[in-house]
């Protein structure tokens, strides 16, 4: 009887496979993190906005205009300036943040939505 050696192990296509699966989630994670960070940016402003409400209160939607550009400036996040409407609401201010960017997934193109909403009183 012939003595037969068993394969051990993954084959050279295999490791191809597995490396292009890889190497795509690296380029879409390479692509979408800079996204949450700039989502997470947004959050801090508007929680920063928040905290300066309380300390003392805006008295118009221009004042809370000026607090949201300042925070966008110092997180150098100036091109978000249009994203952000401010409108007043019951006695306080509803500030609404919408935007979208593009996640590119090789073979399409998704749009990715971001919207967040904050009520001061």
């Amino acid at each position: 009887m012939p003595n037969r050696q068993q394969q051990r192990g993954g084959s050279g296509i295999g490791l191809i496979i597995m490396l292009a699966i890889v190497a795509y989630g690296v380029y879409v994670g390479l692509q979408y993190v800079p996204q949450y960070i700039e989502s997470a940016t947004v959050g801090t402003v508007l929680d920063n906005v928040a905290a300066t409400h309380k300390e003392a209160p805006f008295r118009n939607a221009g004042d809370v205009r000026d607090a949201i550009d300042k925070q966008l400036y110092i997180n150098e996040r100036n091109d978000l300036l249009e994203s952000f409407t401010v409108v007043p609401n019951r006695g306080g201010f509803l500030v609404t943040v919408q935007y979208e960017r593009e996640l590119d997934l090789l073979f399409t193109k998704k749009p990715v939505p971001y919207e967040k909403t904050l009520t001061l009183q």
